[in-house]
């Protein structure tokens, strides 16, 4: 009798593989290209003005100030749209929002939502508080940059807005619905976008910090899946990057 071998579930793996290392090569692309490229040309440019030869670091922005990085972050989407629109497989503006989950918000959905995010940053901050936990360098650092009112208006847009709409459109827009389109499923896309956000954010050295974004980034993640709305997810990011700010200026 001949026997006969079922290989459909290794081709399913090996397709899954393949689409992950697909996605994965994509979602590099998009995260770290325009800060490469734009990092480069910034060092570049301070490099000239102080009169040097081009550096080995220049190509991992040993160059940059605080304040570069921030201009380089608000210029980002120049670079960060075009690649996102090219990794999205869409005929036009209607269907590529449609797939990056990017509706309307109502304004009740969006209250509920934006509460949740609150008890989520008073929790985080009130733990801290208790544990006594020392403010980040990083955001030092970018206290420290803002002398004049034309580098806080710079840092409140970066951070506050720039920041959080292009990580949402990046994590729980265009990666969630790739992921998610995969055997994987919502499941997948939630704990791989949330892993994802968490990693992105190399800044912070606090294990504390980091098991923060990641908790964040989970509400974030089940609130895309909740409401299949991106929009929620990018005002609640809003909301938590501008609470931070507002604790890093007033109270720190």
């Amino acid at each position: 009798m001949t026997s006969v071998v079922d290989n459909s579930g290794c081709n399913k793996d090996a397709g899954l593989f393949v689409s992950l290392v697909k996605i994965a090569l994509w979602a590099v692309a998009l995260i770290l290209l325009p800060q490469f490229i734009l990092g480069f040309a910034f060092s570049v440019f301070r490099g000239a003005q102080q009169g040097e030869a081009l550096p080995a670091e220049v190509a991992a922005g040993g160059l940059l100030s605080v304040s570069d990085l921030l201009l380089l972050f608000l210029v980002t989407p120049l670079i960060f749209v075009p690649l996102l629109v090219k990794a999205t497989r869409a005929t036009g503006w209607p269907e590529r929002l449609a797939f990056w989950a990017v509706n309307p918000v109502n304004r009740k959905e969006a209250g509920k939502w934006l509460g949740m995010g609150l008890i989520l940053w008073l929790c985080s901050s009130l733990l801290g508080e208790l544990l006594q936990l020392p403010t980040e360098q990083f955001m030092l650092d970018i206290k420290a940059a803002v002398n004049s009112f034309a580098m806080l208006a710079l840092a409140l847009t970066t951070i506050c807005i720039v920041v959080p709409v292009m990580e949402e459109l990046t994590f729980r827009g265009w990666l969630y619905s790739k992921i998610q389109q995969t055997k994987l499923g919502d499941l997948g896309a939630l704990i791989i976008t949330s892993l994802g956000f968490t990693a992105l954010h190399t800044q912070y050295d606090s294990a504390m910090t980091l098991g923060l974004i990641l908790a964040l980034g989970l509400l974030l993640g089940g609130v895309r899946y909740k409401t299949q709305n991106t929009g929620y997810a990018i005002l609640i990011h809003i909301l938590f990057n501008s609470l931070s700010m507002l604790a890093l200026f007033c109270f720190d």
